[in-house]
């Protein structure tokens, strides 16, 4: 591989503003050499944060083809999701893709089998994995029995209906808040807890007046039996706009975690009264682009602490509350 690591984006929206402003930017052996997006403006948008380096397409096959990139970001909102990660499949390229991996259980599953095929290097934007809070948690509960958990995210929901909010509150296009935007709890969930056997959820709809496009729940509770017999409630609100936020608390049987806001800080309790207290970081993108680009550069994991396997599985137990709240019955899960 040449000096530089050559990347290349598909999507160009403000999840890679953040990206690159947190760090990526800044990174002395990436090229960034292309950068995808329907809207053409968008790629423009990105190519002009980082100096104007890279070239701009509307149409991603002719950009792998041209660019040749060692590497792929997938930034793209959860109903397009599927094409773009075949044809980088197609190229064996490692790829790195934001949260939620797909919008339905089936197209994450297809692409999870394209990834095991070609084994190729993926990471998945669960940025929470890589803070040392969560590092210092999941280091405890290695000599602990893990018992339950409660959290979510809970807030007022959008104000206006443009940029991503516009397909955001549209269920078939972002699955809902439960599967886009508290994906981020429903991993840390796994990722402390372990893997998933069952899940029941409600919905809450009615709340407010919202317009006909508005097909969202209004909120959510979503149980979690995993599958060492430990539970989570978590939970999600999209239409109550005092005193929310993002938590997560923690019980095992010798401490308890408390996880609060997007940083998630913590505060764990220990037995005899010992506390241990850890700020969160604010800029956490680029522990994990760091961690793909070295990957991308090996050939192999070097530091990624979510794969595409990660995601998938964050995606089935998210698709399995959609279907609970279908139905009113409980889902088993594939463990």
């Amino acid at each position: 591989m040449a000096e530089k690591v050559k990347l290349a984006f598909i999507g160009c929206g403000g999840i890679v503003r953040q990206h690159l402003d947190q760090g990526l930017k800044s990174f002395d052996d990436v090229e960034f050499a292309a950068w995808c997006d329907l809207k053409e403006e968008n790629a423009a948008a990105r190519r002009e944060q980082v100096g104007g380096r890279g070239d701009i397409f509307t149409d991603a096959r002719r950009m792998l083809d041209k660019i040749r990139p060692d590497g792929v970001y997938i930034m793209l909102p959860p109903f397009a999701h599927g094409p773009a990660e075949k044809l980088v499949i197609q190229r064996r390229l490692p790829f790195f893709v934001e949260k939620p991996v797909a919008i339905d259980l089936r197209t994450a599953k297809q692409i999870a089998q394209g990834v095991r095929k070609n084994r190729l290097v993926t990471a998945v934007g669960y940025m929470t994995r890589y803070r040392k809070s969560v590092q210092r948690v999941r280091e405890l509960l290695r000599s602990q029995t893990p018992v339950i958990m409660h959290g979510g995210w809970i807030g007022g929901g959008p104000s206006s209906y443009v940029g991503i909010w516009e397909w955001w509150v549209q269920k078939d296009k972002s699955g809902g808040q439960f599967l886009e935007q508290t994906t981020h709890t429903i991993d840390l969930a796994r990722y402390l807890f372990g893997d998933v056997a069952r899940v029941y959820a409600a919905a809450v709809r009615g709340r407010k007046p919202r317009p006909k496009f508005y097909t969202i729940e209004d909120a959510s509770m979503v149980q979690l039996q995993f599958a060492n017999g430990a539970a989570a409630n978590l939970y999600s609100s999209c239409s109550t706009p005092v005193g929310g936020g993002i938590c997560l608390h923690v019980w095992a049987t010798g401490m308890k975690a408390e996880f609060a806001s997007w940083d998630h800080s913590v505060r764990i309790h220990l037995p005899d009264g010992e506390e241990i207290a850890i700020a969160g970081e604010p800029n956490i993108f680029a522990r994990e682009d760091r961690a793909f680009v070295d990957s991308v550069r090996a050939g192999k994991n070097q530091g990624i602490l979510a794969t595409y396997e990660d995601g998938l599985k964050a995606t089935a137990i998210a698709c399995a509350a959609n279907e609970s709240m279908k139905t009113g019955q409980p889902v088993k899960l594939a463990v």
